[in-house]
């Protein structure tokens, strides 16, 4: 399936279901993602005192707040956009976005490759972490702290992501998988 071609929404012949994940019921699968972005977020915050990055600015505590929090907000819709126009692209199908709490979430009725499924979760976590830390680098000092919580956010957030990328490496090649957005299915070949 290259990026030019409309990818398949019905499973081929010859393919048998192999294994689903849905992150909101699967308790083992939510508990690793609480962990993980614990562990995210308790590791970024060391980092930063640890590190002695310049959390502290010149502009008032409630302007860091309210421009943080709308910050993030801003993020996690843009985090979805991420994953939604990395499979639009390999896909050409128009995947969907929804919420389900505590989760937002995209979804496609593609089926798509082992690979183009593990850049797919990890798109949003790898380049809005690059785009991050550039901005870490080069913005005001007045921003550091938003933009830095927007990393942890990025790091922390993609927990999930992480998850299903290394769920989608453990299986065979030649392994088909859809993520409707409630469900993610995998599908392999009779063998």
């Amino acid at each position: 399936m290259s990026a030019a071609s409309t990818a398949p929404t019905e499973v081929p012949a010859g393919y048998r279901l192999h294994t689903t994940l849905d992150l909101k019921e699967d308790r083992r699968a939510a508990a690793v993602i609480r962990v993980g972005f614990a562990a995210a977020v308790a590791g970024l915050v060391a980092a930063a005192f640890l590190l002695d990055l310049p959390l502290d600015g010149s502009w008032h505590p409630a302007v860091v707040a309210a421009i943080t929090v709308v910050a993030c907000v801003v993020y996690m819709v843009v985090h979805e956009a991420t994953h939604g126009a990395v499979l639009w692209w390999l896909t050409k199908v128009r995947p969907t976005f929804a919420v389900r709490l505590p989760y937002l979430v995209t979804g496609s009725p593609a089926l798509i490759s082992r690979r183009q499924a593990i850049a797919v979760a990890l798109a949003p976590v790898v380049l809005w972490g690059l785009v991050l830390l550039t901005l870490l680098r080069d913005l005001p000092s007045g921003l550091f702290l938003t933009v830095y919580v927007v990393l942890v956010l990025n790091v922390a957030g993609s927990a999930g992501d992480a998850l299903q990328a290394h769920a989608f490496a453990r299986v065979p090649a030649d392994a088909l998988v859809r993520d409707d957005g409630r469900v993610t299915t995998v599908y392999l070949p009779d063998r």
